[in-house]
């Protein structure tokens, strides 16, 4: 598991967005149980730059880790 605790607030932020994205995904269009509106505005700009945020990080890791060896 990574460093820090669950609740931390960028943490926090990526449950809420894993949420939203694993519902749009999972329970309307896989299960089809659902309609959820998309995301729009600084709604959409916000989960984009969330879910950008997470990958960098770690790829970001990645690259530090290799360089420090």
């Amino acid at each position: 598991m990574s460093d820090g605790l669950w609740h931390e607030p960028d943490k926090l932020i990526g449950y809420c967005v894993t949420i939203y994205f694993a519902k749009l995904l999972v329970w309307d269009k896989v299960l089809g149980l659902g309609s959820t509106h998309p995301l729009t505005g600084f709604a959409a700009i916000t989960a984009n730059l969330v879910v950008s945020f997470y990958f960098a990080k770690r790829g970001f890791e990645n690259v530090a880790r290799i360089i420090k060896r």
